[in-house]
Protein backbone atom coordinates (compact mmCIF):
# COMPACT_ATOMS: atom_id res chain seq x y z
CA UNK A 1 0.00 0.00 0.00
CA UNK A 2 1.47 3.80 -1.08
CA UNK A 3 0.92 6.79 0.86
CA UNK A 4 -2.47 5.73 -0.18
CA UNK A 5 -2.79 3.30 2.59
CA UNK A 6 -0.33 4.65 5.00
CA UNK A 7 2.15 7.12 3.78
CA UNK A 8 3.09 4.14 3.39
CA UNK A 9 2.75 2.60 1.03
CA UNK A 10 5.16 3.67 -1.46
CA UNK A 11 8.42 3.15 0.33
CA UNK A 12 10.80 0.51 -1.02
CA UNK A 13 9.36 -2.99 -0.65
CA UNK A 14 10.15 -4.56 2.71
CA UNK A 15 11.08 -8.18 3.21
CA UNK A 16 8.22 -10.33 4.49
CA UNK A 17 10.61 -11.64 7.15
CA UNK A 18 11.73 -8.10 7.95
CA UNK A 19 8.31 -7.14 9.22
CA UNK A 20 7.19 -7.80 12.78
CA UNK A 21 3.56 -8.19 13.59
CA UNK A 22 2.70 -5.79 16.40
CA UNK A 23 -0.41 -6.65 18.34
CA UNK A 24 -2.02 -3.80 20.22
CA UNK A 25 -4.28 -4.98 23.01
CA UNK A 26 -7.06 -2.41 23.32
CA UNK A 27 -9.37 -2.55 26.29
CA UNK A 28 -12.51 -2.00 24.30
CA UNK A 29 -14.97 -4.17 26.17
CA UNK A 30 -16.94 -3.74 29.40
CA UNK A 31 -15.68 -1.84 32.43
CA UNK A 32 -17.62 1.40 32.58
CA UNK A 33 -15.57 4.19 34.09
CA UNK A 34 -17.13 5.86 37.13
CA UNK A 35 -17.20 9.68 37.25
CA UNK A 36 -15.33 11.55 39.95
CA UNK A 37 -17.44 13.04 42.72
CA UNK A 38 -19.21 16.13 41.42
CA UNK A 39 -18.64 15.26 37.75
CA UNK A 40 -21.49 14.69 35.35
CA UNK A 41 -21.72 11.06 34.22
CA UNK A 42 -20.52 10.54 30.66
CA UNK A 43 -23.13 9.13 28.26
CA UNK A 44 -22.80 5.40 27.67
CA UNK A 45 -23.36 3.55 24.42
CA UNK A 46 -24.16 -0.10 23.71
CA UNK A 47 -22.13 -2.02 21.16
CA UNK A 48 -25.33 -3.79 20.12
CA UNK A 49 -26.69 -0.47 18.83
CA UNK A 50 -23.63 0.36 16.74
CA UNK A 51 -23.51 -0.31 12.97
CA UNK A 52 -23.04 -3.97 12.06
CA UNK A 53 -19.75 -3.95 10.14
CA UNK A 54 -17.48 -6.51 8.51
CA UNK A 55 -14.41 -7.37 10.57
CA UNK A 56 -12.31 -7.81 7.44
CA UNK A 57 -10.18 -4.76 6.66
CA UNK A 58 -10.54 -4.20 2.93
CA UNK A 59 -10.03 -1.04 0.86
CA UNK A 60 -13.11 1.13 0.51
CA UNK A 61 -11.47 2.94 -2.42
CA UNK A 62 -9.14 0.43 -4.13
CA UNK A 63 -6.09 1.60 -6.05
CA UNK A 64 -6.30 1.74 -9.82
CA UNK A 65 -4.29 2.86 -12.84
CA UNK A 66 -5.74 4.14 -16.14
CA UNK A 67 -4.12 1.58 -18.41
CA UNK A 68 -5.15 -1.97 -19.33
CA UNK A 69 -3.05 -4.82 -18.00
CA UNK A 70 -2.89 -7.68 -20.49
CA UNK A 71 -4.58 -10.95 -19.44
CA UNK A 72 -1.55 -12.90 -20.60
CA UNK A 73 0.64 -10.88 -18.23
CA UNK A 74 -1.57 -11.91 -15.32
CA UNK A 75 -1.35 -15.50 -16.53
CA UNK A 76 2.45 -15.34 -16.64
CA UNK A 77 2.59 -13.97 -13.08
CA UNK A 78 0.29 -16.70 -11.78
CA UNK A 79 2.29 -19.36 -13.61
CA UNK A 80 5.48 -18.03 -12.08
CA UNK A 81 4.02 -18.51 -8.59
CA UNK A 82 2.74 -22.01 -9.23
CA UNK A 83 6.04 -23.03 -10.85
CA UNK A 84 8.02 -21.84 -7.84
CA UNK A 85 5.72 -23.67 -5.42
CA UNK A 86 5.67 -26.87 -7.47
CA UNK A 87 9.14 -27.93 -6.31
CA UNK A 88 8.17 -27.92 -2.63
CA UNK A 89 7.12 -31.27 -1.15
CA UNK A 90 3.57 -31.29 0.19
CA UNK A 91 3.33 -31.54 3.09
CA UNK A 92 6.75 -30.30 4.19
CA UNK A 93 7.57 -32.41 7.22
CA UNK A 94 10.29 -32.99 9.84
CA UNK A 95 11.91 -35.51 7.57
CA UNK A 96 12.46 -32.76 5.00
CA UNK A 97 13.54 -29.98 7.38
CA UNK A 98 14.09 -31.10 11.01
CA UNK A 99 14.23 -27.57 12.45
CA UNK A 100 10.60 -26.73 13.27
CA UNK A 101 11.01 -22.95 13.20
CA UNK A 102 12.78 -22.99 9.84
CA UNK A 103 10.24 -25.39 8.39
CA UNK A 104 7.40 -23.18 9.58
CA UNK A 105 8.85 -20.14 7.78
CA UNK A 106 8.78 -21.97 4.45
CA UNK A 107 5.34 -23.43 5.02
CA UNK A 108 3.96 -20.02 5.96
CA UNK A 109 5.55 -18.38 2.92
CA UNK A 110 4.03 -20.97 0.59
CA UNK A 111 0.63 -20.52 2.24
CA UNK A 112 0.90 -16.74 1.92
CA UNK A 113 1.73 -17.08 -1.76
CA UNK A 114 -1.37 -19.24 -2.29
CA UNK A 115 -3.50 -16.73 -0.39
CA UNK A 116 -2.18 -13.91 -2.58
CA UNK A 117 -3.18 -15.86 -5.68
CA UNK A 118 -6.73 -16.05 -4.34
CA UNK A 119 -6.71 -12.35 -3.50
CA UNK A 120 -5.60 -11.51 -7.03
CA UNK A 121 -8.40 -13.62 -8.46
CA UNK A 122 -11.04 -11.64 -6.58
CA UNK A 123 -9.33 -8.24 -6.64
CA UNK A 124 -11.58 -5.20 -7.20
CA UNK A 125 -9.17 -3.62 -9.72
CA UNK A 126 -6.43 -4.80 -12.05
CA UNK A 127 -3.82 -2.84 -10.09
CA UNK A 128 -4.80 -4.49 -6.81
CA UNK A 129 -4.52 -7.87 -8.56
CA UNK A 130 -1.09 -6.95 -9.90
CA UNK A 131 0.08 -5.98 -6.41
CA UNK A 132 -1.19 -9.25 -4.92
CA UNK A 133 0.60 -11.28 -7.61
CA UNK A 134 3.80 -9.38 -6.98
CA UNK A 135 3.60 -10.29 -3.30
CA UNK A 136 2.73 -13.88 -4.19
CA UNK A 137 5.85 -14.16 -6.33
CA UNK A 138 8.06 -12.89 -3.51
CA UNK A 139 6.53 -15.30 -0.98
CA UNK A 140 6.79 -18.24 -3.37
CA UNK A 141 10.44 -17.49 -4.16
CA UNK A 142 11.21 -17.31 -0.45
CA UNK A 143 9.88 -20.84 0.00
CA UNK A 144 11.46 -22.18 -3.19
CA UNK A 145 14.89 -20.69 -2.49
CA UNK A 146 14.86 -22.06 1.04
CA UNK A 147 13.96 -25.54 -0.19
CA UNK A 148 16.72 -25.31 -2.82
CA UNK A 149 19.26 -25.23 0.03
CA UNK A 150 18.04 -28.68 1.06
CA UNK A 151 17.68 -30.08 -2.44
CA UNK A 152 20.62 -28.49 -4.25
CA UNK A 153 22.81 -27.02 -1.51
CA UNK A 154 21.97 -23.59 -2.97
CA UNK A 155 24.07 -20.69 -1.70
CA UNK A 156 23.26 -17.01 -1.43
CA UNK A 157 26.06 -15.93 -3.79
CA UNK A 158 24.21 -16.71 -7.03
CA UNK A 159 21.12 -14.91 -5.75
CA UNK A 160 23.16 -11.89 -4.74
CA UNK A 161 24.62 -11.74 -8.25
CA UNK A 162 21.13 -12.06 -9.75
CA UNK A 163 19.92 -9.22 -7.55
CA UNK A 164 22.76 -6.94 -8.63
CA UNK A 165 21.83 -7.59 -12.25
CA UNK A 166 18.14 -6.82 -11.66
CA UNK A 167 19.02 -3.56 -9.91
CA UNK A 168 21.33 -2.61 -12.77
CA UNK A 169 18.60 -3.38 -15.31
CA UNK A 170 16.08 -1.29 -13.37
CA UNK A 171 18.49 1.63 -13.20
CA UNK A 172 18.97 1.45 -16.96
CA UNK A 173 15.22 1.37 -17.54
CA UNK A 174 14.79 4.39 -15.29
CA UNK A 175 17.59 6.29 -17.03
CA UNK A 176 16.04 5.61 -20.43
CA UNK A 177 12.43 6.15 -19.41
CA UNK A 178 10.44 8.49 -21.68
CA UNK A 179 7.43 10.36 -20.36
CA UNK A 180 5.19 9.88 -23.37
CA UNK A 181 1.53 10.85 -23.33
CA UNK A 182 -1.25 12.87 -24.90
CA UNK A 183 -3.29 13.61 -21.75
CA UNK A 184 -1.12 15.05 -18.95
CA UNK A 185 -3.42 13.84 -16.16
CA UNK A 186 -3.53 10.25 -17.37
CA UNK A 187 0.18 10.38 -18.14
CA UNK A 188 0.97 11.57 -14.61
CA UNK A 189 -1.02 8.73 -13.08
CA UNK A 190 0.58 6.00 -15.17
CA UNK A 191 4.15 7.33 -15.07
CA UNK A 192 3.84 7.77 -11.32
CA UNK A 193 3.25 4.01 -10.98
CA UNK A 194 6.21 3.27 -13.23
CA UNK A 195 8.46 5.59 -11.22
CA UNK A 196 7.47 3.95 -7.96
CA UNK A 197 7.91 0.41 -9.27
CA UNK A 198 11.36 1.16 -10.60
CA UNK A 199 12.35 2.73 -7.30
CA UNK A 200 11.13 -0.37 -5.48
CA UNK A 201 13.13 -2.60 -7.81
CA UNK A 202 16.27 -0.56 -7.21
CA UNK A 203 15.82 0.03 -3.49
CA UNK A 204 14.51 -3.39 -2.43
CA UNK A 205 15.66 -4.06 1.13
CA UNK A 206 18.71 -6.25 1.49
CA UNK A 207 18.02 -9.38 3.56
CA UNK A 208 18.66 -9.32 7.28
CA UNK A 209 21.15 -12.16 6.80
CA UNK A 210 19.54 -14.57 9.26
CA UNK A 211 21.93 -16.69 11.32
CA UNK A 212 20.38 -19.77 9.74
CA UNK A 213 21.86 -20.39 6.28
CA UNK A 214 18.63 -21.74 4.79
CA UNK A 215 16.64 -18.70 5.87
CA UNK A 216 19.36 -16.35 4.64
CA UNK A 217 19.13 -17.91 1.18
CA UNK A 218 15.32 -17.81 1.36
CA UNK A 219 15.43 -14.09 2.06
CA UNK A 220 17.75 -13.49 -0.84
CA UNK A 221 15.34 -15.38 -3.06
CA UNK A 222 12.49 -13.19 -1.90
CA UNK A 223 14.55 -10.06 -2.44
CA UNK A 224 15.46 -11.04 -5.99
CA UNK A 225 11.89 -11.94 -6.89
CA UNK A 226 10.49 -8.72 -5.42
CA UNK A 227 12.87 -6.70 -7.57
CA UNK A 228 12.15 -8.81 -10.66
CA UNK A 229 8.41 -8.47 -10.22
CA UNK A 230 8.60 -4.69 -9.75
CA UNK A 231 10.79 -4.31 -12.81
CA UNK A 232 8.52 -6.54 -14.87
CA UNK A 233 5.40 -4.65 -13.79
CA UNK A 234 7.01 -1.30 -14.60
CA UNK A 235 7.98 -2.47 -18.06
CA UNK A 236 4.53 -3.88 -18.73
CA UNK A 237 2.72 -0.72 -17.65
CA UNK A 238 5.06 1.33 -19.84
CA UNK A 239 4.53 -0.92 -22.85
CA UNK A 240 0.75 -1.03 -22.41
CA UNK A 241 0.49 2.71 -21.94
CA UNK A 242 2.66 3.48 -24.95
CA UNK A 243 0.65 1.06 -27.10
CA UNK A 244 -2.58 2.83 -26.10
CA UNK A 245 -1.37 6.22 -27.38
CA UNK A 246 -1.74 7.64 -30.88
CA UNK A 247 1.32 7.35 -33.07
CA UNK A 248 2.02 11.08 -32.88
CA UNK A 249 1.97 11.26 -29.07
CA UNK A 250 4.95 13.19 -27.79
CA UNK A 251 6.65 13.69 -24.47
CA UNK A 252 4.96 15.32 -21.47
CA UNK A 253 8.06 15.42 -19.30
CA UNK A 254 8.40 19.20 -19.32
CA UNK A 255 4.68 19.53 -18.61
CA UNK A 256 4.97 17.21 -15.61
CA UNK A 257 8.06 18.99 -14.30
CA UNK A 258 6.47 22.42 -14.70
CA UNK A 259 3.29 21.31 -12.95
CA UNK A 260 5.27 19.62 -10.18
CA UNK A 261 7.18 22.84 -9.49
CA UNK A 262 4.00 24.93 -9.44
CA UNK A 263 2.17 22.48 -7.18
CA UNK A 264 5.14 22.15 -4.83
CA UNK A 265 5.23 25.93 -4.50
CA UNK A 266 1.52 25.83 -3.67
CA UNK A 267 2.13 23.16 -1.02
CA UNK A 268 4.85 25.27 0.56
CA UNK A 269 2.66 28.35 0.55
CA UNK A 270 0.00 26.45 2.49
CA UNK A 271 2.35 25.68 5.37
CA UNK A 272 1.04 28.76 7.17
CA UNK A 273 -2.42 27.16 7.15
CA UNK A 274 -1.22 24.29 9.29
CA UNK A 275 -2.04 24.88 12.97
CA UNK A 276 0.26 23.98 15.85
CA UNK A 277 -0.23 20.75 17.73
CA UNK A 278 -3.38 20.87 19.88
CA UNK A 279 -2.77 21.63 23.52
CA UNK A 280 -4.49 20.16 26.53
CA UNK A 281 -3.99 17.00 28.53
CA UNK A 282 -7.11 15.21 27.26
CA UNK A 283 -7.84 15.08 23.55
CA UNK A 284 -11.28 14.57 22.11
CA UNK A 285 -12.51 14.23 18.55
CA UNK A 286 -11.62 17.82 17.63
CA UNK A 287 -8.01 17.55 18.73
CA UNK A 288 -7.57 14.12 17.15
CA UNK A 289 -8.77 15.11 13.68
CA UNK A 290 -6.70 18.28 13.59
CA UNK A 291 -3.54 16.55 14.77
CA UNK A 292 -3.97 13.64 12.35
CA UNK A 293 -4.23 15.87 9.28
CA UNK A 294 -1.51 18.28 10.36
CA UNK A 295 0.89 15.39 10.95
CA UNK A 296 0.06 13.87 7.57
CA UNK A 297 0.62 17.20 5.87
CA UNK A 298 3.94 17.86 7.62
CA UNK A 299 5.24 14.37 6.82
CA UNK A 300 3.90 14.40 3.27
CA UNK A 301 5.60 17.67 2.37
CA UNK A 302 8.92 15.86 2.44
CA UNK A 303 7.55 13.17 0.12
CA UNK A 304 6.72 15.79 -2.50
CA UNK A 305 10.23 17.23 -2.32
CA UNK A 306 11.84 13.77 -2.50
CA UNK A 307 9.45 12.20 -5.02
CA UNK A 308 10.66 9.44 -7.33
CA UNK A 309 10.09 11.61 -10.39
CA UNK A 310 7.96 14.44 -11.78
CA UNK A 311 4.82 12.30 -12.11
CA UNK A 312 5.05 11.14 -8.49
CA UNK A 313 5.63 14.75 -7.41
CA UNK A 314 2.41 15.84 -9.12
CA UNK A 315 0.34 13.08 -7.52
CA UNK A 316 1.90 13.56 -4.08
CA UNK A 317 1.36 17.32 -4.23
CA UNK A 318 -2.29 16.83 -5.16
CA UNK A 319 -2.69 14.57 -2.12
CA UNK A 320 -1.01 17.15 0.11
CA UNK A 321 -3.22 19.98 -1.13
CA UNK A 322 -6.26 17.79 -0.51
CA UNK A 323 -5.15 17.26 3.07
CA UNK A 324 -4.65 20.93 3.80
CA UNK A 325 -8.02 21.75 2.24
CA UNK A 326 -9.62 19.06 4.42
CA UNK A 327 -7.84 20.53 7.43
CA UNK A 328 -9.27 23.98 6.64
CA UNK A 329 -12.76 22.49 6.38
CA UNK A 330 -12.46 20.79 9.76
CA UNK A 331 -11.15 23.92 11.44
CA UNK A 332 -14.14 25.76 10.04
CA UNK A 333 -16.51 23.13 11.42
CA UNK A 334 -14.88 23.41 14.83
CA UNK A 335 -15.12 27.21 14.79
CA UNK A 336 -18.80 26.92 13.88
CA UNK A 337 -19.45 24.47 16.71
CA UNK A 338 -20.34 21.78 14.17
CA UNK A 339 -17.90 19.07 15.27
CA UNK A 340 -18.26 17.32 18.59
CA UNK A 341 -18.36 13.87 20.16
CA UNK A 342 -21.49 11.92 19.17
CA UNK A 343 -23.84 11.16 22.04
CA UNK A 344 -25.75 8.19 20.62
CA UNK A 345 -25.39 5.12 18.44
CA UNK A 346 -27.63 6.80 15.89
CA UNK A 347 -25.18 9.71 15.66
CA UNK A 348 -22.31 7.25 15.18
CA UNK A 349 -24.21 5.60 12.33
CA UNK A 350 -24.70 8.97 10.67
CA UNK A 351 -21.00 9.89 10.98
CA UNK A 352 -19.98 6.56 9.45
CA UNK A 353 -22.53 6.92 6.67
CA UNK A 354 -21.25 10.43 5.92
CA UNK A 355 -17.72 9.05 5.41
CA UNK A 356 -18.87 6.43 2.93
CA UNK A 357 -21.06 8.96 1.10
CA UNK A 358 -18.23 11.49 0.87
CA UNK A 359 -15.85 8.96 -0.71
CA UNK A 360 -18.41 7.64 -3.19
CA UNK A 361 -19.51 11.14 -4.15
CA UNK A 362 -15.90 12.26 -4.59
CA UNK A 363 -15.38 9.69 -7.34
CA UNK A 364 -18.82 10.10 -8.91
CA UNK A 365 -18.76 13.89 -9.11
CA UNK A 366 -15.08 14.57 -9.80
CA UNK A 367 -14.04 16.08 -13.11
CA UNK A 368 -10.77 14.11 -12.71
CA UNK A 369 -11.90 10.89 -10.97
CA UNK A 370 -8.68 8.93 -11.50
CA UNK A 371 -6.65 11.71 -9.90
CA UNK A 372 -9.21 12.09 -7.12
CA UNK A 373 -8.93 8.37 -6.40
CA UNK A 374 -5.23 8.73 -5.56
CA UNK A 375 -6.08 11.48 -3.06
CA UNK A 376 -8.78 9.50 -1.21
CA UNK A 377 -7.45 5.93 -1.24
CA UNK A 378 -5.78 6.45 2.12
CA UNK A 379 -9.04 7.90 3.47
CA UNK A 380 -10.75 4.73 2.30
CA UNK A 381 -8.32 2.67 4.36
CA UNK A 382 -9.10 4.91 7.34
CA UNK A 383 -12.76 4.01 7.02
CA UNK A 384 -11.94 0.30 6.74
CA UNK A 385 -9.73 0.58 9.82
CA UNK A 386 -12.45 2.39 11.74
CA UNK A 387 -14.96 -0.29 10.77
CA UNK A 388 -12.62 -2.99 12.06
CA UNK A 389 -12.25 -1.12 15.37
CA UNK A 390 -15.99 -0.62 15.61
CA UNK A 391 -16.55 -4.36 15.27
CA UNK A 392 -14.41 -5.02 18.36
CA UNK A 393 -16.52 -3.15 20.88
CA UNK A 394 -18.67 -5.16 23.23
CA UNK A 395 -21.16 -4.47 25.99
CA UNK A 396 -21.82 -0.94 27.25
CA UNK A 397 -19.07 1.65 27.53
CA UNK A 398 -18.45 5.41 27.78
CA UNK A 399 -18.94 7.14 24.45
CA UNK A 400 -15.48 8.75 24.69
CA UNK A 401 -13.94 5.36 23.90
CA UNK A 402 -15.11 5.88 20.34
CA UNK A 403 -13.19 9.14 19.91
CA UNK A 404 -10.37 7.71 17.76
CA UNK A 405 -12.76 5.64 15.68
CA UNK A 406 -15.00 8.66 15.11
CA UNK A 407 -11.96 10.75 14.20
CA UNK A 408 -11.10 8.27 11.43
CA UNK A 409 -14.57 8.68 9.89
CA UNK A 410 -14.50 12.47 10.25
CA UNK A 411 -11.07 12.82 8.62
CA UNK A 412 -12.13 10.54 5.75
CA UNK A 413 -15.27 12.62 5.23
CA UNK A 414 -13.31 15.86 5.05
CA UNK A 415 -10.76 14.39 2.62
CA UNK A 416 -13.53 13.04 0.41
CA UNK A 417 -15.28 16.40 0.32
CA UNK A 418 -12.08 18.30 -0.44
CA UNK A 419 -10.61 15.98 -3.08
CA UNK A 420 -12.70 16.71 -6.21
CA UNK A 421 -12.11 20.46 -6.13
CA UNK A 422 -8.39 20.11 -5.47
CA UNK A 423 -8.01 17.48 -8.20
CA UNK A 424 -9.77 19.72 -10.69
CA UNK A 425 -7.33 22.54 -9.88
CA UNK A 426 -4.38 20.14 -10.23
CA UNK A 427 -5.70 19.00 -13.61
CA UNK A 428 -5.92 22.64 -14.71
CA UNK A 429 -2.33 23.18 -13.58
CA UNK A 430 -1.24 20.21 -15.68
CA UNK A 431 -3.17 21.44 -18.71
CA UNK A 432 -1.63 24.89 -18.51
CA UNK A 433 1.94 23.89 -17.57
Amino acid sequence: MDDERSDAADPPMLSRRGLLAVAGASALAGCNGLPEFGEEAEPAIRAYDLPDVDRREEPVVPESVPVEIAPEYFDASRNRVTTLLADLPTPLGPGDIPNGYVREQLVDAAADATDRLSEAQGAPTALVALTALRQARADARYAAAGWAVVEEDRSAETLEAEHRQVVSDAQSVRDDHEYVGDDPVRAALVHRRIEDLLERAIATDDPRREGNRLLAVAEWGETVESALACLGDARHLDEQFTASLPADAGTVEETLRGAAEALFADVQSRNSNVPPEPTGEEWGVQELVIDELRQRFIYGAGRVADANGPASAVVDANRQLTRVEALDRLRGRIDDGDLSRPQSAEAVREIRSNAYDALRTALADSAAPDLTRTAITNAGWRVAHADRDLSRYDGEFPVSRLDRTIAEYVVATAVGQAAPGVSEETAETLESA
